[in-house]
Order: C-alpha cells, then structure tokens, then sequence
C-alpha cells in the first residue's frame, strides 16, 4: 500500500460516508484504525505480534494457576 492509499484510507475511517459500512461499524465502537494499521504490517509481523500475544497469555495463565494453588 502506498503512503498515498495509506492516508485515503485512515481518512476515510476517520470520515465516513453517511449511512455506509463504515460509519456503521465506527457507531458500534469498532477502532477500525486497528485493522487499517495490521494490514500494513508484513506476514511475518503480524505473526510476531501473535506470538508474542500468545506467550503473554501463557504467563499470565501461569500466574493465575499459581496464585489460585497458594
């Protein structure tokens, strides 16, 4: 994506149309600037960013079992 397609972009979830899709989801709560800003990261971010999700799911997992055996 370019850097121009990038900002048309963000501008239009910053200012959607009337009655579209996107205003709707924007009305529900839904930060599409989240999807906006995965897309732009390559394959091999985005799974670096779940791995390192995962491995902070695993410790606090960890630190809850702990905590309920004490």
């Amino acid at each position: 994506m370019t850097p121009e397609e990038q900002r048309r972009l963000y501008d239009l979830v910053a200012n959607p149309p009337p009655g579209s899709k996107i205003e709707a989801a924007k009305k529900f709560g839904i930060d599409l600037t989240l999807n906006l800003r995965r897309l732009a990261l390559t394959p091999t971010e985005r799974s670096r960013e779940m791995e390192g999700a995962l491995r902070f799911l695993m410790k606090l997992r960890r630190a809850a079992t702990e905590n309920i055996n004490l």
